[in-house]
């Protein structure tokens, strides 16, 4: 806010323009499914639709009607206009009683809890108590004017949210296309011509040949698919088991690791290192270069490590080692997999990380406490839908230069999302200082208004004396503080 107020405007704290009622914390056993919807914040960021209920009797505070202002004041923090029907506002969320224009109050929280998280330090907004939330300084119009403010932004960011929502649906759009991308990749419906490049059924007789003189005694009788491949291909392809692709599928060291002591230390790849199909070296943990399980385990170019351990949602990812990365070994929640010549192992790396592969991983994981396993046989009997090698690498290379031009256009979504925020800051900025509504020196001053809402605020036996209406404003009650973290 300017350090001059425009005329006719008063200083004030969000904490003197309305009263924040904070939601009731529901347990499980008060669930149901049926009664209010209950209010939590996923539900109003949209990050999840479905709701739990609750049948009971519930306290007026409790209690949002469509229309009703909101705020989430825990992990996520915003500020919402609740569309319906009558819900239960759960804990972690403020229903807010407004002094002044209900829409002007939004906008107004909204550019506040804008700034204060952007002007701390660390963990951010987890450390801004509801004794700093109230303090919060604001400017305050008069009430006509903050009508003609919010006429005037509605007008100029509605604009503004169509366009963003437009960028929305483009992104997810995006996103069905690469799992479309994807599906038609492993099922031989991305390149448009083929012919040429050779037969599927050629490379297995040739690969069946090879690994039959490369791989141990134990393994000379390969592992036949565990399931059919849930999806047709083309006729000159095959489907083939994971082991019959592999000269070799062992587990990872279950040494214990810990942080780089030497320079000669060598990263232990670990489940959280494989990320969207890809290794993320982002965080590491190491065993010394003498550890005998660095020497047996250290991974080849073009090992795929496969994630056996895991969540359901979670289990079964998989990525390929480069030795680009330099020396790396890895950890006993993974799984390698080292393939005989003809496969290339990014192309297992697509199916596996596939929908058709996901669909195998969770037909066969078996479930303990709180974790899914899918084990070394299973892993080895996963079908593999198999074109020659030639065709292997021109599938790879168009899903390549198609998904280069989908990072672009997310970087440039990502870009103008971000000019929109900018644009969204610098609207609220100049309404809340005045400069985008005119003033019109006949409204009634602010100050007025801030004396009626003070009177408003004085205990219920002063104010049953003085009864005074909040003329041309919302309906207000008695103001209550409470320290709480927001």
């Amino acid at each position: 806010m300017t350090s001059k107020l425009p005329e006719g405007w008063a200083r004030a704290t969000l904490g003197e323009i309305g009263r924040y009622l904070n939601g009731r914390g529901f347990k499980k056993s008060e669930w149901s499914t049926s009664g209010r919807p209950i209010i939590r914040i996923q539900n109003l960021t949209g990050s999840g639709s479905r709701f739990n209920y609750f049948e009971g009797d519930l306290a007026e505070e409790h209690t949002a009607r469509p229309g009703d202002l909101l705020i989430s004041w825990a992990a996520t923090l915003g500020v919402y206009i609740w569309p319906g029907p009558e819900g239960a506002v759960n804990q972690h969320i403020f229903k807010v009683e407004s002094f002044i224009d209900q829409h002007f109050h939004r906008y107004l929280v909204e550019y506040s809890l804008d700034h204060l998280s952007r002007n701390m330090h660390g963990s951010g907004m987890v450390h801004i108590t509801r004794g700093r939330f109230d303090k919060t300084p604001v400017a305050i119009p008069p009430i006509a004017e903050q009508r003609r403010i919010v006429e005037a932004l509605d007008d100029h960011l509605s604009r503004l949210d169509v366009a963003v929502s437009g960028l929305e649906l483009s992104e997810r759009r995006e996103r069905l296309l690469a799992d479309s991308l994807v599906a038609r990749a492993v099922t031989g419906r991305l390149l448009v011509e083929s012919d040429g490049l050779g037969s599927g059924i050629e490379l297995r007789d040739k690969i069946l040949a090879e690994r039959s003189r490369r791989v141990s005694r134990r393994r000379a009788t390969p592992v036949p698919p565990g399931a059919e491949f849930p999806a047709g291909i083309p006729d000159h392809w095959v489907v083939v088991s994971v082991d019959e692709l592999t000269s070799a599928i062992e587990y990872g060291t279950s040494t214990k690791t810990g942080e780089l002591e030497q320079e000669s230390d060598v990263p232990v790849l670990r489940m959280g290192n494989l990320q969207s199909g890809s290794i993320d070296v982002a965080s590491l943990k190491y065993l010394p270069a003498t550890h005998e399980d660095v020497h047996k385990l250290l991974l080849a170019d073009g090992d795929l490590l496969f994630n056996r351990t895991n969540s359901a949602e979670l289990v079964g990812k998989s990525a390929v080692y480069h030795a680009a990365l330099g020396p790396m070994t890895f950890a006993s929640y993974l799984i390698r997999c080292q393939f005989v010549s003809g496969v290339e192992p990014e192309w297992v790396n697509l199916v596996i990380n596939s929908p058709y592969g996901r669909k195998y991983v969770s037909a066969v994981a078996s479930q303990q406490v709180g974790q899914a396993n899918v084990n070394g046989k299973k892993l080895a009997a996963m079908p593999i839908p198999l074109p020659s090698t030639a065709e292997q690498r021109a599938i790879l290379a168009e899903l390549g230069l198609r998904r280069d031009r989908s990072k672009q256009l997310r970087q440039l979504t990502n870009q103008v999302k971000d000019r929109a925020v900018a644009l969204r800051r610098s609207m609220l900025a100049a309404a809340l200082s005045g400069k985008l509504a005119p003033q019109d020196s006949n409204d009634e001053p602010a100050s007025v208004l801030m004396e009626r809402i003070k009177v408003q605020q004085v205990p219920s036996k002063v104010r049953r004396t003085r009864s005074i209406a909040l003329q041309g404003a919302n309906k207000s009650s008695t103001y209550v503080k409470e320290e709480l973290p927001l």
